[in-house]
Parts: C-alpha cells; sequence; structure tokens
C-alpha cells in the first residue's frame, strides 16, 4: 500500500487485477476508460473522508476596502475547515456567516470599513466575502492582514502516466477492479470489493487516534473528524 504511485504503474497493476492483457497494443484503446475509472475512484474517496494529509493551509492577502476574495486554486471552498487573520502577531478566528445585523453595524453595501475581519460567507460567485470590510492593506513585513485558510486541498491531476496519486494505490485498484470484474460478470467481483472495503476501513481507522484510557477518569474517546467551520482549533 502506498501513496503517490505513478499513473503508469496503477494502470498496469489495474490490468493485472483485471486479468486483462498488459500488451500496449491491446489496451491502447482502452487507456482512456481505465484512467477515467480511476480518477472517479479517487475523487469519491477523496470526498468521502477528510484525509489529513490532504489538510494543507493557503493565504490570502486583504486589501482595504476590498470586499470579495478568490480562493486558492488547489483549494475547494465546500472543505474549508477554518479561517483566521493574522493580528497583533497571532492568527485569530473568523467566524463563519454573515447575517442583517452584521450589515447594521457596518454596512457592506455602503462600503463601511474597519478592522479587524470578523467574520467570512460564501459569495454566490464561489469567492468568499469578508466582513467587515477592512480599512487597512496586508503588511508585507509583520504580516498583518493576512488570512490563513484551511482545509482539504483538490486532489492533483491524474492523466499523464507520470502524475501521481493522492490516495493508497491498492485501494484504488481493488475498487475499479471490483467494478470491472462485476461488468463482465467474473465470479470474484464481490471478493474484489470486499478486499477493497476492508482496506478503505483499515486505512481510516489508522488516520484515527486510539482510545485514551485515564486511571481514575474513566475513557475518553477522541475522533479525528473534519472541524465544524463553526470552530477554531487555535493549535493548528
Amino acid at each position: 500500500m502506498a501513496r503517490r504511485t505513478t499513473l503508469d504503474k496503477l494502470l498496469t497493476d489495474l490490468r493485472v487485477a483485471c486479468r486483462i492483457s498488459l500488451s500496449a497494443a491491446h489496451n491502447a484503446q482502452h487507456r482512456d476508460a481505465q484512467v477515467q475509472a480511476l480518477q472517479r475512484k479517487q475523487e469519491w474517496y477523496w470526498a468521502d473522508f477528510a484525509w489529513p494529509h490532504l489538510r494543507v493551509d493557503r493565504f490570502v492577502d486583504l486589501q482595504a476596502g476590498q470586499r470579495y476574495y478568490s480562493m486558492p486554486t488547489d483549494m475547494d471552498i465546500d472543505r474549508i475547515s477554518h479561517i483566521a487573520v493574522r493580528m497583533d502577531s497571532v492568527y485569530q478566528p473568523v467566524k463563519p456567516g454573515i447575517d442583517a445585523c452584521d450589515y447594521a453595524a457596518y454596512d457592506s453595501e455602503l462600503d463601511q470599513r474597519s478592522w479587524p475581519v470578523r467574520r467570512w460567507q460564501i459569495s454566490e460567485d464561489e469567492q468568499l466575502e469578508v466582513w467587515p470590510i477592512p480599512d487597512t492593506n496586508y503588511d508585507s513585513v509583520t504580516l498583518e492582514g493576512r488570512m490563513k485558510i484551511t482545509g482539504i486541498r483538490k486532489l492533483k491531476p491524474l492523466v499523464s502516466d507520470s502524475d501521481r496519486a493522492d490516495l493508497d494505490d491498492q485501494l484504488l485498484i481493488k475498487a475499479c477492479a471490483a467494478d470491472y470484474l462485476a461488468a463482465t460478470g467474473a465470479k470474484d467481483a464481490q471478493m474484489k470489493l470486499d478486499e477493497a472495503n476492508r482496506l478503505y476501513v483499515k486505512l481510516r481507522a489508522a488516520l484515527m487516534p486510539r482510545k485514551k484510557f485515564t486511571i481514575g477518569v474513566g475513557t475518553e474517546r477522541e475522533r479525528v473528524r473534519r472541524v465544524p467551520i463553526a470552530i477554531y482549533n487555535k493549535t493548528s
């Protein structure tokens, strides 16, 4: 099991698992379909779980008078876990949601500005709106006014033979092979699907901390999960 496996190797291993000829000539007309199968399966697993190794911080510099900001290109706007703004040398949480009471205090339509930025929301055109509109520019020396966006990044391209998968290679191969074998009526399709499901459960369990036992206190169950946008973890 490994991540960062090249597409070329993924295709070879998939063909072996599906009992397909490894001949380049034979697979030339089927390569696109096989690549699409791997892409779709990786996208499904990516969307189903907040993989810790894909959690990243990206930075946007706030500007005086600017209300809306484009997302970093490699981040998914729907998978933001929290946002903070650098102020007084530390990152302070910015709460999600802007309501009528907020606009009553500082009306963004009237270009009323203040500092610090306290709230954010996703705008209609898939940008981040901040409130109140900042009245000062980002300072490149102190980094004051830099907005930190934390979330799950998008998958990297998986198109060329040298491109590398972001998720576990065996998980993708077993899951894709199960689909192919089922479509061809192979008797071992269910077995391959069961293998993929067991591996997925194992991979997820490995990314979650074990139960913690404290004498005299009882049992505490800690879970790794996607942090709701209304909660900010100051230690991250």
